[in-house]
């Protein structure tokens, strides 16, 4: 039997953590939020977003994407000068012209909640404290808590993007796992993705990841959320793998949660920061 995971429980924890900070900080943490409000999607999950800041005692400024890449680089950074803002999430999709790692430089490194400003990305590499990527970061938790111990666990990764699967094979080497990265140009995924304990998929591809790429009693981990007529799914074909994989992450409800508390732990951590 294959037991589906939830994240909502280690999110929980989190959630404590990030109100202990706000206590020791004395007062609500500022961070604005970004969002283009021509994506439903990204309207949905902000409006979540709202909702789970104002149980922990975060106050989330939403605004519009500036529509021309120039004006949107003005607003940007004029929110990473603005001496009443704590931090600045940047949601996707980021307006036409704009990559990740240049909104991060725009924000500042005080204010990068994404992990992606250049400073941000080299403390990790370099395995010193800072700020990582939610996503990622998520992963890394839920797989401590469906694996334990990764000292040379076999991971690999579908995808390999510098906010996902990059930062997040870092963070398991750091716990001495044996990691793999496939991406689009690997020739056999399911020879790689066989001899893994834990899978975690990162593609956006529906259904990549069925039973004749994994070995009996993998943990999948499963990134992706796509938007189909049948609801929404992820890289894993759940009616596949039941019965070989001993646990998948839900989707939308296992990776999901904990990537928000860390985004929020961010914020915190950013506020804790400006007020030193």
């Amino acid at each position: 039997m294959t037991r589906i995971f939830t994240g909502h429980a280690l999110a929980g924890r989190i959630h404590n953590d990030i109100r202990e900070g706000i206590t020791r900080l004395g007062r609500a943490p500022r961070c604005a939020v970004l969002i283009d409000e021509a994506s439903a999607p990204m309207v949905a999950y902000a409006s979540r977003q709202r909702e789970a800041a104002a149980k922990l005692g975060i106050e989330l400024a939403f605004a519009s994407y500036e529509r021309s890449p120039e004006l949107a680089r003005d607003q940007l950074r004029r929110l990473g000068e603005d001496p009443r803002l704590d931090a600045v999430m940047t949601l996707y999709p980021l307006p036409s012209g704009i990559a990740p790692v240049e909104a991060a430089l725009l924000v500042g490194t005080d204010k990068d909640v994404d992990g992606l400003h250049p400073e941000n990305a080299g403390l990790l590499a370099l395995g010193a404290p800072g700020r990582t990527p939610a996503t990622a970061h998520a992963c890394r938790l839920a797989i401590g808590e469906l694996a334990g111990s990764l000292r040379g666990a076999e991971i690999t990764i579908v995808g390999a993007s510098r906010i996902v699967g990059r930062p997040l094979a870092t963070m398991l080497l750091d716990a001495d796992a044996t990691v793999t990265v496939c991406h689009v140009a690997t020739r056999d995924l399911a020879d790689h993705t066989r001899r893994a304990d834990v899978v975690v998929s990162a593609a956006g591809v529906a259904g990549l990841i069925g039973a004749a790429h994994i070995r009996d009693g993998a943990i999948l981990v499963d990134v992706s959320i796509i938007r189909t007529e049948a609801g929404l799914v992820g890289d894993v074909d759940l009616a596949s793998v039941e019965g070989k994989a001993s646990v998948v992450t839900h989707v939308p409800d296992g990776i999901g949660p904990i990537t928000t508390a860390c985004l929020f732990e961010n914020v915190v951590a950013a506020a804790a920061q400006a007020g030193r």
